[in-house]
């Protein structure tokens, strides 16, 4: 698969990922439905976390995370565990659409990059930054349905 195919695969998630959070506000953002572990905000921070840590700090470069943002979104957290004022919408939403160009201006011509340390999830073994990158799409579609299932379960505008 050529660069401009991962890079366009990876911005197509994520333009999916803003327009699914234009109608996610301060007030539906935090509401938890029964049958759901976290919020509409975390999902937004989790996809977030998940490219400076999975492509990133993968491609041994420095991830852009804000202070707070590991022990806030990272796998395994609960919204109903934080004990800090999470980041607004706005600047969730603000930092998932600059993070599009870095990853572009950072990684371009270096998709078949070998990376220095495998990124290993069960079965699955990755060893180049398109690879990460592909990676990152893919997870950022699945918090996509997320993200829309929260929605329809809240009854949010689509």
């Amino acid at each position: 698969m050529n660069e401009n195919k991962i890079f366009d695969l990876f911005e197509y998630a994520r333009n999916a990922t803003l327009k699914a959070a234009q109608d996610i506000t301060e007030e539906n953002g935090d509401i938890i439905p029964n049958g759901y572990p976290n919020s509409l905000r975390w999902q937004l921070g989790h996809i977030y976390v998940a490219v400076e840590g999975i492509v990133f700090h993968f491609a041994n470069e420095i991830p852009n995370l804000p202070e707070g943002y590991m022990n806030l979104f990272k796998t395994g957290t609960k919204t109903t565990d934080w004990n800090t004022t999470p980041p607004s919408i706005e600047e969730l939403i603000s930092l998932l659409s600059e993070q599009v160009n870095r990853v572009k201006e950072t990684f371009a011509g270096r998709l078949d990059e070998k990376i220095a340390n495998p990124f290993t999830m069960g079965s699955l073994k990755l060893e180049t930054i398109g690879e990460l990158l592909s990676y990152a799409s893919f997870h950022e579609s699945e918090h996509i349905g997320i993200i829309k299932s929260l929605k329809n379960a809240l009854n949010v505008e689509k």
